[in-house]
């Protein structure tokens, strides 16, 4: 059982690196052409919302890092063996929008101006830029070993669809917007009698690395008794398949959580994302524990990986 068990894991391990292998290859042929999200997500078969979390997972950096540091690379390794061309060439070859992108890229990387190149100075100025170059190519060879020092259980629930009210907060991580879209969904359920009472759920629309914090989107959510029709902002939580992870903690503990989720159970697990977002479905009330101690299930809306 148990061999059956972790061959099952090595196969969906495989498919998972295939699919990334594939985008990679993609990213390192085509570095002058745009390379958005959606395009990429379509090509490694994964949603644009999960995919960027789970090529940082596998490759180690996110997705717009690892693209510019490898046109910052091959910009380098042109203007340090040739053929000569200006500047402006060079950034336009290599993926650029224009010489001041590629300027601030460069110097936000190496420490100086594009112009104040020399192969001497470039080898003398960053040590870390010496472990770039030996790098011969761009895969991901293995996962390494699943940590899981939290002992975090992962089970799979199958979830009808729940009609949910909700108030959505654009503006990122701020507590006090955070706190105060909360606050008004409670005074809502309060005077619709669900407060307290209904579950509530927190759900990411928007991946913070993607989404300009400005324009990011958390939804405070309360479950609706199926004969209940308020007013207000109604949607629906799709029925799906969930992993579900439960973790009662401190925030660290939280995104320990979520780590172990994407990072180490979704790629042996058999499984990939689903386009939903992920949600939080909390087991303790903040109202009644707090906002120092969480009691929640991590939960990822997932289908049968495909072989492709």
């Amino acid at each position: 059982m148990r061999r059956s068990a972790a061959m099952k894991a090595k196969r969906s391990e495989l498919i998972y690196l295939s699919r990334i292998n594939r985008v990679i290859d993609y990213i390192s042929t085509h570095l002058a052409d745009p390379l958005p999200l959606e395009k990429l997500a379509r090509l490694a078969h994964f949603s644009p919302f999960h995919f960027h979390r789970i090529f940082r997972s596998l490759v180690g950096e996110p997705l717009h890092a690892f693209v510019r540091r490898l046109r910052l690379e091959r910009a380098v390794a042109q203007m340090a063996h040739g053929p000569a061309a200006t500047l402006t060439d060079i950034a336009l070859r290599w993926g650029f929008g224009s010489p001041s992108d590629f300027s601030r890229a460069f110097r936000q990387a190496y420490g100086f101006r594009p112009r104040d190149y020399s192969r001497e100075r470039f080898l003398q100025t960053s040590k870390i830029r010496q472990d770039l170059w030996a790098n011969a190519r761009y895969d991901v060879a293995r996962r390494p070993r699943a940590r899981n020092p939290d002992r975090f259980r992962v089970r799979l629930v199958d979830r009808p669809a729940r009609r949910i009210a909700y108030v959505r907060v654009i503006g990122g991580y701020n507590a006090e917007k955070i706190l105060g879209g909360f606050d008004r969904l409670m005074d809502w359920g309060r005077r619709h009698g669900l407060v307290p009472g209904a579950t509530l759920i927190g759900m990411s629309r928007d991946d913070p690395e993607i989404t300009p914090m400005s324009k990011y989107r958390y939804d405070w959510c309360l479950e609706l008794p199926d004969k209940l029709s308020p007013y207000g902002n109604i949607g629906v939580i799709p029925a799906n398949r969930f992993a579900v992870l439960h973790c009662r903690g401190d925030i660290h503990k939280v995104d320990r959580a979520w780590q172990y989720l994407f990072d180490a159970w979704l790629p042996r697990s058999g499984y990939q994302p689903s386009q939903e977002p992920a949600l939080e479905v909390f087991r303790a009330h903040p109202l009644e524990v707090g906002w120092t101690t969480f009691d929640i299930d991590c939960c990822i809306p997932v289908k049968p990986l495909e072989k492709r």
